[in-house]
């Protein structure tokens, strides 16, 4: 009996249901759609946003939807925004544009379409960033190592600067030899950079450029910085295989491009050059050969004022410490080298080194010069006739700008 009673109540209440809704107007629902099902028009397709200076620029596609007229753009939580006319065509249309004048930030970007009812596409956000005077005064300028001058070559030697930093490279302009000025590019991944038609005696500028992100749509620059390259004076058959201007017809010879006093030729009017370990130069006394007293072998060269280094390369040497008189490489200025007694007191020598086997096979002499001078650069020695003889096999000579 209670079961048929339960039955009984559900039948009444569905009916009730049912009375109420037969009895609500069928166009209730269409207070939520605005008198109709709810139309979208089509997104904005391949939607990117690109950073720049104060600025972003937008681009997208429109693709399906032909009633599309129009194109809006919210940020700083829809208080700022930009229409953007759309002028369909048949086909696929781009739309790209810049928004302006959009302060040093961060922003949540907001993007519709719409068309002429009114109706908008659903919401696309993205963020994007935009770059000002905060990221300007973070960058700085490449940093140039050195500068090697010889003729109108120009070598630009950059320090290391990481492209994770957002830097591309670097910006010179120079004034070349038909006294023209160019402007030239040196990659980031490029620490040395050559000019082959630099004009000896003038300045280039360089500046670095940078971008804050691969897809920016603008370039900074630091500021430019000016360097004054020095041209670097060249020494003349400096390095193996050296040039005799006239041998014995054997062993010794003479050193083209080089002055040497009589001392040196102490091989019946040789010495210097040596054919017997490769073309070398070699300044050598004993086994059977007079002793020199003051051998003098030398260039001379014009240098700019500043701080230079002589790098001499040997292959072998045997000179020792307690040798009487000894072998110097030496720099002085004007034509010539003192003697060996005054080389410790002399005012024209800028630099000088012993030569030692015990001294390791690299010699570096640094030195300044502070008016444009002629200096004088070269092996001087005294050393004795007997057996074993004394003896400098040179590889190489170089003059190198240190700044």
């Amino acid at each position: 009996m209670s079961f048929l009673k339960y039955k009984v109540y559900v039948v009444i209440l569905l009916g009730s249901i049912l009375s109420i809704f037969s009895c609500t107007s069928a166009d209730e629902y269409l207070k939520f759609t605005e008198g109709g099902a709810i139309s979208y028009t089509g997104k904005i397709d391949s939607l990117k946003f690109f950073p720049g200076r104060n600025r972003v620029k937008v681009e997208g596609l429109i693709i399906s939807d032909p009633k599309v007229n129009q194109m809006r753009v919210y940020w700083n939580a829809k208080k700022d925004s930009i229409v953007v006319p759309i002028n369909r065509s048949s086909g696929i249309d781009e739309v790209s544009i810049f928004l302006e004048n959009l302060p040093e930030n961060i922003y949540n970007f907001e993007v519709k379409t719409f068309d002429a009812k009114g109706n908008s596409s659903i919401s696309q956000n993205v963020n994007a960033q935009t770059y000002g005077e905060r990221y300007q005064n973070s960058i700085v300028n490449r940093v140039v190592a050195n500068n090697v001058l010889i003729n109108s070559e120009l070598v630009v030697n950059f320090v290391a600067l990481s492209s994770d930093s957002g830097a591309l490279g670097s910006e010179i302009i120079y004034t070349n030899t038909a006294d023209e000025e160019k402007t030239v590019f040196a990659d980031i991944e490029n620490l040395s950079f050559v000019i082959n038609d630099f004009k000896s005696g003038t300045s280039y500028k360089y500046r670095s450029l940078y971008k804050p992100e691969e897809n920016a749509v603008d370039t900074f620059f630091t500021a430019y910085n000016e360097e004054r390259p020095v041209p670097t004076p060249v020494l003349m058959n400096a390095k193996v295989p050296f040039i005799a201007s006239s041998t014995d017809g054997g062993r010794w010879g003479i050193l083209a491009n080089w002055n040497s006093n009589a001392a040196v030729k102490n091989h019946n009017g040789y010495g210097g050059w040596d054919e017997w370990n490769g073309n070398i130069f070699n300044v050598e006394s004993g086994w059977g050969s007079p002793a020199i007293t003051n051998g003098k072998i030398y260039q001379t060269v014009t240098a700019e004022p500043a701080l230079y280094q002589l790098k001499v390369k040997l292959r072998d040497t045997n000179h020792e410490i307690g040798d009487v008189g000894g072998a110097y490489f030496v720099i002085a200025k004007g034509d010539g080298l003192p003697n060996i007694e005054n080389l410790t007191t002399a005012a024209e020598v800028l630099g000088y080194k012993r030569i030692l086997g015990t001294s390791g096979l690299d010699y570096v002499i640094e030195f300044t010069v502070t008016t444009t001078s002629q200096i004088s650069v070269g092996q001087l020695t005294t050393q004795a006739g007997s057996t074993p003889g004394r003896f400098c096999n040179i590889i190489s000579f170089e003059l190198v700008v240190v700044k």
